[in-house]
């Protein structure tokens, strides 16, 4: 089977030795470097040239971890201004586990598929209307998430919905020896997250530009306004956020 990572990385070094590529600045280079990486991350692509998962590192990431706390930034990424929130959560949860913190926290509702992209691959939930494939993917239900993020600024990525691909940054800020958090809490945060279904996150920002101009009367527009009517992008409730915290089963 192709190896999606070893293949990657072989372009990237045959790409580095270009000519075309020798003359471009150092940020473009890195621009470019960061559209092919996107490129292999495309749904399609994936399918036909998928990870291999690692016998050891499947059994490495389910090891018991002695109980700490995490105080964890999760960011949507590309959100402009940012929306974002800070939890504090047991590292003895499941990335499944941690899946419906993030849920909450940031106010999705759970409708679509998900995945993990960590150091040690790519965890998804096994669904099933969903071909879960072992041989691509590990099980997040299984690998705890004091394996996965160790020190403090540690990053994984979060997918949510693979359609409008809202993907999100998970930030390690702290470690705390305290065992005594038993559910999660949310410290703080900024802005509404996106309404479901509403196309990524440029287009629900080209909506919010054209939200702010009362002015528009054309078509398109009236119908965000009716979409969009009982959605404040500036709001977000701590002690609402901490309830559907609570009502998560860890």
């Amino acid at each position: 089977m192709l190896n999606r990572e070893d293949l990657l990385q072989n372009l990237i070094n045959k790409l580095k030795t270009s000519d075309e590529y020798r003359i471009l600045s150092p940020r473009d280079q890195k621009r470019l470097q960061s559209a092919l990486i996107k490129k292999f991350q495309a749904p399609d692509l994936t399918k036909i040239l998928p990870s291999q998962t690692n016998p050891q590192i499947a059994k490495e990431v389910t090891q018991p971890v002695e109980k700490k706390t995490f105080q964890l930034k999760i960011s949507l990424k590309k959100a402009k201004p940012p929306i974002w929130r800070r939890v504090l959560i047991p590292n003895t949860l499941s990335l499944h586990e941690l899946h419906q913190v993030i849920q909450a926290a940031m106010g999705w509702t759970n409708s679509h598929l998900y995945s993990f992209d960590t150091g040690h691959g790519e965890f998804e939930y096994p669904d099933e209307e969903y071909e879960f494939d072992a041989n691509r993917t590990y099980d997040s239900s299984k690998a705890i998430l004091g394996n996965v993020m160790k020190d403090e600024n540690d990053k994984i990525s979060y997918t949510y919905d693979f359609g409008d691909n809202w993907q999100h940054q998970i930030l390690l800020e702290k470690i705390s020896e305290d065992q005594k958090l038993n559910f999660p809490v949310c410290l703080k945060g900024k802005r509404n997250c996106p309404l479901e279904d509403s196309g990524g996150i440029h287009h629900y920002q080209h909506v919010l530009e054209v939200l702010s101009k009362p002015d528009e009367t054309y078509e398109r527009a009236m119908f965000f306004r009716e979409r969009f009517e009982d959605h404040n992008p500036e709001e977000f409730d701590l002690a609402e956020t901490n309830e559907k915290l609570k009502e998560i089963q860890i």
